[in-house]
């Protein structure tokens, strides 16, 4: 059965299965959340990936190849 922490509890020490370890984990709705290692691990992971594709820019909306 799962445990149900009260509506002030912030983060509990709880086992991660992905870190093999006890970590903290931040509490969503009364019950465990993710653990707060991996989403730092997560988070820094995703800001140093470099972009993929360039976006397009959309030089003129209205010429459509008309030189004006």
């Amino acid at each position: 059965m799962a445990e149900h922490y009260t509506a002030l509890t912030v983060s509990v020490a709880a086992y991660c299965k992905t870190c093999g370890r006890e970590t903290q984990h931040r509490v969503d709705g009364h019950r465990k959340g993710p653990c707060l290692a991996c989403i730092e691990r997560l988070n820094a992971a995703h800001a140093s990936a470099p972009l993929k594709a360039e976006v397009a820019r959309q030089l003129s909306l209205f010429a459509m190849g008309v030189d004006l």
